[in-house]
């Protein structure tokens, strides 16, 4: 009787300090990565972010101030050649910001392991608690926090378009993850290729050859067989009968459907022809799945800002889970 008076007003264990329960702050510790913290907190307190961002935005910056100079002095009104200016702007600026995030991009992270071998701390890397995977997430993140914030600082150069007519905050919001998206996907390029290989210089270089293959590689192959459509007609002519009957009609549906989505895998590896495509999409007002003709028969077909997205996230996941196994073979 005494026992269950004593059990029945025994207080509570007391509760940790901050009121979480140690289980909640052992699964917050486990998704923590002290490495990102330590890398991010000394990236963005040196003078190199501020240097970067500055020479990023002020080509973006005369751009913007030059084509809206050039806008308002001339007599266009709101439409050039048939087309809204707001999407002229838009197009140019959007450019001129991917070509310079496919610049920055892979040499901020082509160091980033190559780099600690030079250094000789690569091994004390390696024997710290953290597993490799949280190695190459906390580098990866610490180097993200860099072209992720000029993407952010661009934003409101690129909100112009809306005020000049033609692009809505749809084209402006799929814009911002084709950016995104790239500097995410070449960044793992570049730090694949820092774990793979033993020198800075030799990732660096096949870090920009991978990155411009992805993006001119695909508009070069355009170019070729165009060149080769007119120079060699009587040889391009029988492999192009091989897919098609005379008058431009695929053979059967499936065959229809399978060089369509072919032709979109390939356009969603460039995200220059992504965008291009998007922006023409969005202006048609189309769903992100719908039917077209194609080859004389219906073909179901995806938005290419929505098979770019997917195609990317996947290549981004692999290129982690590649520089994961790089590491551990070393």
């Amino acid at each position: 009787m005494s026992q269950e008076v004593r059990s029945a007003g025994a207080c509570p264990p007391p509760q940790p300090a901050g009121g979480k329960p140690p289980r909640y702050r052992a699964h917050r510790a486990s998704l923590a990565n002290p490495l990102a913290a330590k890398e991010l907190r000394g990236r963005m307190r040196g003078p190199r972010q501020f240097v970067v961002a500055t020479l990023y935005l002020l080509p973006l910056g005369a751009l913007t101030v030059g084509l809206y100079w050039l806008i308002a002095a001339s007599s266009w009104g709101s439409v050039a050649g048939g087309v809204p200016v707001g999407k002229l702007f838009f197009g140019a600026v959007s450019a001129l910001e991917l070509g310079m995030i496919c610049l920055l991009a892979p040499a901020l992270t082509a160091d980033l392991v190559s780099g600690e071998r030079e250094r000789r701390t690569y091994d004390l890397l390696l024997v710290t608690p953290l597993s490799r995977g949280q190695i190459v997430v906390g580098k990866l993140v610490a180097a993200l926090g860099s072209p992720l914030l000029l993407v952010i600082l661009a934003l409101p150069l690129q909100t112009v378009a809306i005020l000049l007519g033609g692009v809505g905050p749809e084209e402006l919001l799929v814009g911002f993850a084709i950016l995104v998206l790239t500097a995410v996907t070449y960044a793992c390029v570049g730090l694949y290729w820092s774990a793979r290989l033993e020198t800075t210089r030799a990732a660096v270089l096949l870090a920009y050859a991978t990155t411009a293959l992805g993006v001119l590689g695909l508009p070069l192959v355009g170019v070729v067989i165009g060149i080769a459509g007119q120079l060699f007609g009587g040889l391009v002519s029988p492999i192009l009968r091989v897919l098609f009957d005379s008058g431009g009609t695929l053979a059967s549906p499936g065959e229809a459907q399978t060089v369509a989505m072919l032709g979109q895998l390939l356009v969603a590896t460039n995200p220059a022809l992504s965008g291009i495509l998007s922006a023409a999409f969005l202006a048609q007002g189309r769903d992100p799945v719908f039917v077209e003709r194609f080859g004389g028969h219906d073909v179901t077909l995806v938005a290419p800002w929505l098979l770019f997205s997917a195609v990317h996230v996947l290549a981004i996941a692999l290129l982690i889970l590649l520089t994961v196994r790089a590491l551990r073979r070393a």
